[in-house]
């Protein structure tokens, strides 16, 4: 994971909600291009160090974070996005940070933070956080113990920035 550092981010495409068509596709190292974006994956929408203690504070400090000229927050994870896009209108995240799906785990598997889910019968992605400019991966950092927001987490990100 720390050899992706300073190489382009692997161009998979995942899933955003936009409100009027729908599901629709987005190609992530695309939507990069020609800007600084923080990434952060979790294991999962709703379950609880992700909806208690990871999203949260990247919703408190998104304007923080976009002072820092981060020109977008997302969050992906291998949930559908009709599961991402009701935890998206649950925080109450009112448009901060960009929900992506990555619902066939194939960025999550491009990055190497891919394992299999023991509660279930899908794959999940290691909570993990990324600084991006302009495609090219500058930060990764990967939860040791995933029930933990240590190196992932807002603060450590704004530290950084």
């Amino acid at each position: 994971m720390s050899d992706l550092i300073g190489n382009e981010l692997p161009n998979v495409t995942l899933v955003f909600m936009d409100k009027d068509k729908g599901p629709q596709p987005l190609k992530i190292l695309d939507f990069c291009k020609g800007k600084k974006i923080v990434i952060f994956g979790v294991p999962g929408a709703f379950t609880p160090t992700c909806a208690r203690n990871h999203l949260p504070g990247f919703i408190e400090n998104a304007d923080k974070i976009r002072e820092k000229a981060v020109d977008e927050i997302v969050c992906f994870a291998t949930n559908d996005i009709f599961t991402m896009s009701a935890w998206e209108e649950m925080s109450g995240s009112n448009g901060k940070i960009k929900f992506l799906s990555d619902s066939k785990a194939e960025f999550a598997k491009s990055l190497g933070t891919d394992y299999p889910d023991t509660f279930g019968t899908s794959i999940k992605t290691k909570r993990c956080s990324l600084l991006v400019n302009d495609g090219i991966i500058e930060k990764f950092f990967v939860e040791v113990d995933g029930g933990k927001v240590d190196v992932s987490g807002a603060n450590k990100m704004m530290d950084l920035l």
